[in-house]
């Protein structure tokens, strides 16, 4: 039972801290970070059904979750509401959810397209995709530890998230 809490539990919880809390340099959880990366490596300038972008990243960022939290991380980066995201890095085209609902009134998948926001590239400079440091998974090269965006994303949409063994944290910049 020591074993068990002190190796195995621990290892859990410091893997689930780290999918469940944004980081403050980017302002991105993990699979945020793997569908901007993936958007960028498509060079996605035309809408694309976000089912199919979430095939896209399964093949090409390795993700191995499943379309049941991926898709909603599209449909959250795209929500353009009043207390969604105060810029979306995400163009939405379709039912995206409503200020009334939260948000969970989005449609399906394989009913909204989406693409990347102009704003996105202003943001997260090419130039500097170079300097930054990938991580690798499966022997392939993937999205990048984390971004250096121009302006710090964090407090231009607030991040939010829980994690094993600490607080709820919250910060918004809703303004």
């Amino acid at each position: 039972m020591t074993d068990f809490i002190n190796k195995e539990l621990i290892l859990f919880s410091q893997a689930d801290n780290i999918r469940s809390i944004p980081s403050v340099v980017d302002g991105f959880k993990p699979v945020q970070r793997k569908v901007i990366w993936a958007c960028f490596k498509r060079n996605l300038k035309s809408e694309i059904r976000v089912s199919q972008l979430c095939g896209y990243i399964s093949e090409h960022a390795a993700y191995h979750h499943g379309d049941a939290s991926l898709g909603p991380t599209i449909i959250n980066l795209a929500q353009d509401f009043v207390g969604a995201n105060n810029v979306n890095l995400l163009m939405p085209n379709g039912m995206f959810g409503s200020r009334e609902l939260g948000g969970k009134d989005a449609a399906a998948t394989r009913y909204v397209y989406t693409e990347l926001a102009p704003i996105a590239r202003l943001l997260f400079n090419k130039d500097d995709e170079p300097l930054l440091n990938n991580l690798r998974e499966d022997n392939d090269l993937v999205e990048p530890e984390w971004y250096v965006p121009v302006i710090p994303v964090v407090l231009l949409n607030g991040v939010d998230g829980i994690g094993t063994g600490a607080s709820p944290f919250r910060h918004a910049s809703h303004g």
